[in-house]
């Protein structure tokens, strides 16, 4: 190799390591046994390699393909990371002169070919999407290549499913159907193809384009034939509809029929008999999760279908090939388009404490903190905020009901002690009371309700259905919690865990919300007594979950509407109704609420929030006396 090729092998491989860095190193194309090489050499071989910022614009009115992506790309993909993927056997400059014009960062990735599989992604290659959104440029002449890309292995692992697809067709010999209408693009939303128009012919030669089509597709939509429908037109006058070419396609399914499979399992989900068809066996379903379902699809617009697991299973298990059966393996083989039945969502419940302890123990020397940049930056306050004795005096103090003889002087000082003195309040408030309904209610035999307990008493068993919570107890990274699996048995179904449960001879492990559902509807008197007890202290704490097939587009749509829907605080509420509900059609006696447990650390998130928040004040206010203020002599 030349010196002048060292130095240009050099510069280039210094200007990609540059353009990584510029994005974060959100993106880098695999680059197996390849080499940064020009842009001349990129458009003939199959190589990745990223491009810099030029300095040539693409002409707005202009008749040529990089006008149009010109366009798209400064209207639509401004925030996201660009990727350009091309066929190696195209002939034309295509890829280069879009290259040129876009002038932004971007990675551009060869494509491989074989006759027996067309257009492929090698194996090899890696494309990391970015955070904000990733879009990808695909040009092909051939829209079968194109197809086959599409329909291959690596494209469905490889390219992010809510990425932003725009397919540049060097001819008019294949429709755009031939790209978007298969079973991959009809489960990933923002899909645009540009395709070349001239009067009554094929276009060979991009000086005689007439003019460009931009089509796109519906998702879930069998109300319509034609999926595949024209978007925007571009000429000399550039856009003429001025369309959104990439809108949210599935915050409206236009009362099209979307699928939930389901089993019961109340009181998530509750079989309710029909009126007067009970010897039949007609039934339809009701429950918290049932009733998550129809408030989004009012809010999405969908009619609903609920069916069991095709082949009569339940939550399901892997098979020896690798499937899965009951409800997850028809979410998998994508029978259905949803799936609830009181599945879980693992959290670590370490967290919580983490946070209580952060605010009680870093929150007296915070205070001194501040007491002492108060007196030394603005020269407002007392020695007797910058003493460590007193400060831990005053407060931890409070945490003990002991009064404070002299209050802070300063306004930085003032702020946070009246936000902690507010917290502290609480927590105690919060204590005391719970103290005094324990030393005050007399209690029969004292229920197990801690981990210790559960562990140092007699009975001999304790488990769930399967080995499945055997697993996680050996997992957790609780000594405490690790020891339950020593006496863990598993039973074969619900009802005789709690038949062994009611015997005293047996602890059965489940949710929460299904326990409370199987006591008050079966194991409670007409005088609201209950013969058996929740342990308050949960083993391992979940959260309860929608279940999507992998890849769901609509998974962000339905996010923002469960979202709210927990936020309005209407689970809750559902469960004391469907439990109102079970016990009247039981034959049993409503009781009025008796809701009156004391507050727990889940409750106390206000109290944090107002702890946060003044200490944020504190330190505006702060910075600004600093800033504005003079300085005393």
């Amino acid at each position: 190799m030349t010196k002048p090729d060292s130095l240009a092998s050099l510069g280039l491989m210094l200007l990609s390591l540059t353009l990584i860095r510029m994005m974060g190193n959100e993106a880098t194309a695999g680059i197996a046994n390849t080499s940064l090489v020009s842009e001349e050499d990129a458009s003939r071989k199959g190589v990745c390699a990223p491009f810099s910022r030029r300095e040539t614009p693409y002409v707005l009115h202009e008749m040529k393909p990089q006008a149009v992506v010109g366009y798209v790309v400064e209207n639509f993909l401004d925030n996201c990371g660009l990727y350009l993927i091309f066929d190696p056997r195209n002939t034309n400059s295509q890829p280069v002169n879009i290259i040129q014009s876009l002038g932004l960062p971007l990675m551009v990735v060869a494509l491989d070919w074989s006759p027996e599989e067309g257009l492929f992604l090698s194996n090899a290659t890696r494309l990391i999407p970015f955070r904000t959104c990733s879009a990808y440029i695909i040009i092909a002449e051939d829209p079968d290549g194109i197809r086959s890309l599409i329909l291959s292995a690596p494209f469905k692992e490889v390219f992010h499913y809510l990425g932003r697809y725009v397919f540049v067709m060097g001819s008019t010999a294949g429709s755009p159907g031939v790209i978007l209408d298969n079973e991959v693009m009809a489960w990933r939303p923002h899909a645009l193809v540009i395709k070349a128009v001239e009067k009554d012919q094929v276009v060979t030669d991009v000086s005689r384009v007439n003019y460009y089509e931009l089509w796109s597709h519906s998702l879930f939509r069998q109300d319509i034939s034609e999926k595949v429908y024209l978007v925007e037109r571009w000429d000399l006058g550039g856009a003429q509809r001025k369309a959104n070419l990439f809108p949210d396609k599935l915050n409206d399914f236009h009362r099209n029929e979307l699928t939930a499979v389901t089993f019961e399992h109340p009181p998530s989900i509750v079989e309710v008999p029909h009126k007067g068809d009970s010897r039949s066996g007609g039934h339809h379903y009701d429950g918290i999760d049932i009733r998550l379902l129809r408030l989004v699809s009012e809010a999405l617009n969908f009619r609903l279908k609920i069916t069991n697991p095709s082949d009569g299973g339940k939550w399901g298990s892997p098979n020896e090939d690798g499937s899965w059966s009951g409800l997850t393996g028809d979410l998998t083989q994508r029978k259905a388009h949803m799936g609830v039945a009181n599945i879980f969502i693992h959290t670590n419940y370490l967290q919580v404490w983490i946070l209580t302890l952060l605010f009680l123990f870093l929150g007296t020397p915070m205070l001194y903190a501040v007491s002492r940049m108060a007196s030394y930056c603005l020269r407002d306050e007392f020695p007797w905020g910058t003493n460590l004795y007193q400060i831990t005096f005053y407060g931890m103090g409070i945490f003990f009901g002991q009064g404070v003889p002299q209050e802070p002087r300063g306004d930085v000082t003032r702020s946070y002690f009246i936000m902690w003195v507010w917290y502290s309040v609480l927590i105690t408030v919060v204590y005391r009371s719970s103290l005094t309904a324990f030393l005050t209610i007399p209690l029969e035999q004292p229920p197990i309700n801690t981990l210790e307990q559960l562990a140092s008493s007699k009975l001999p068993a304790w488990g769930s259905t399967g080995i499945t919570f055997k697993k996680l107890l050996q997992a957790s990274p609780d000594p405490m919690v690790r020891s339950l699996a020593d006496r863990y048995y598993p039973v074969s179904g619900t009802k005789e865990g709690i038949d062994l449960t009611a015997q005293r001879k047996y602890a059965m492990m489940e949710n929460r919300q299904f326990l409370e559902y199987t006591i008050a509807t079966n194991f409670t008197n007409q005088y609201g007594e209950e013969t058996l007890h929740v342990m308050e202290e949960c083993f391992l704490p979940f959260q309860i979950g929608m279940a999507l097939p992998k890849k769901a587009p609509y998974k962000p749509n339905f996010d923002n509407v469960i979202t709210k829907i927990v936020e309005a605080g209407l689970v809750r509420k559902w469960l004391r109704d469907i439990i109102a509900t079970s016990q009247r059609r039981g034959g049993g006696i409503e009781t009025e609420d008796r809701d009156g447990s004391a507050l727990t650390l889940n409750n106390l998130q206000g109290a944090w929030l107002l702890l946060g928040s003044g200490i944020l004040i504190s330190l505006v206010m702060f910075i600004m006396e600093n800033i504005v203020r003079p300085s005393k002599q």
